[in-house]
């Protein structure tokens, strides 16, 4: 930070430089002026000095990078005030990598998705990439870790699920805002309950107001083995698998696109020098 910094307290004194030889000036009736070319160049000049200054302020704030999550176990979650989780320890080495500090903050989906949408906040982890998500969020080229979908129904339940076909005329519990992957996204005529949470859709599920609903098979076992129901649950049809990203919001432009580009390279080194596997082997 302080090279960067130096760097362009070098440039803003060349600009200066240049100011004091390019002032050139007519005499119009006893009265110096700036010529027209001076003043145009005046005007590009101060406004390159206006952007060193901004990009200065940028990259000091970017010296703490937020990063919003939802309660996601074994991915992300809280416990006595702490973010733990693999995506958590994936993400915290990439940072140091990167020589960024982290900060990570709680927050619900539905208002993560939105405030990402608007650049309310930086980055949010984690979920699926999509083409609709794809239009407001910067997406690194390296995710974070596989996520397994299935379909849970309860014990004592006899629905059988041999294909996405067959949840037609089920009652379907999903979360709000998620996304399941493109198949089951396109399905249409679904009788979806949709739930405000993965707790809270476990909950609406073993109180039968859903028949079935779809979730990552890890945090239906972490949601089930809290709640204490786990021996209560079953896991019927295996939907697919797919990787979970970290992703930056657009609306915060270049640099979410630069830290979105950093990223991906910290996590290249980590899957190439053993880190990332380390990490993944304790949970």
């Amino acid at each position: 930070m302080a090279q960067i910094f130096i760097g362009f307290i070098e440039q803003a004194s060349e600009i200066y430089n240049v100011l004091e030889q390019r002032v050139l000036a007519v005499r119009s009736g006893g009265i110096y002026i700036f010529s027209m070319r001076s003043t145009s160049q005046l005007i590009f000049l101060f406004c390159l000095f206006g952007a060193l200054i901004l990009a200065v302020s940028v990259h000091a704030e970017d010296a703490e990078v937020h990063v919003y999550f939802e309660d996601y176990p074994p991915y992300e979650y809280l416990e006595d005030g702490e973010a733990k989780g693999v995506n958590i320890e994936f993400m915290r080495e990439a940072f140091r990598r990167m020589g960024v500090s982290v900060m990570f903050t709680p927050m619900p989906w539905k208002r993560g998705i939105y405030e990402l949408q608007n650049g309310g906040i930086m980055a949010l982890a984690s979920g699926f990439k999509t083409p609709e998500r794809e239009v407001f969020a910067f997406f690194p080229s390296e995710w974070l870790a596989m996520e397994d979908l299935v379909i849970v129904a309860p014990v004592v339940s006899g629905v059988e699920v041999n294909s996405l076909e067959d949840l037609r005329g089920l009652r379907l519990g999903v979360v709000r805002e998620y996304a399941y992957g493109k198949k089951f996204d396109s399905m249409s005529n679904l009788n979806k309950i949709e739930a405000a949470s993965n707790p809270q859709l476990m909950k609406m599920l073993m109180s039968h107001r859903m028949d079935v609903a779809i979730m990552n098979k890890m945090v239906a076992r972490a949601v089930a083995k809290k709640m204490d129901i786990l021996a209560h649950i079953k896991f019927i049809y295996a939907v697919h698998s797919e990787p979970l990203y970290l992703f930056f919001s657009r609306a915060r432009g270049f640099e979410a696109a630069r830290l979105s580009r950093e990223f991906s390279e910290a996590m290249a080194t980590m899957r190439k020098d053993g880190t990332y596997q380390d990490i993944e082997s304790r949970y």
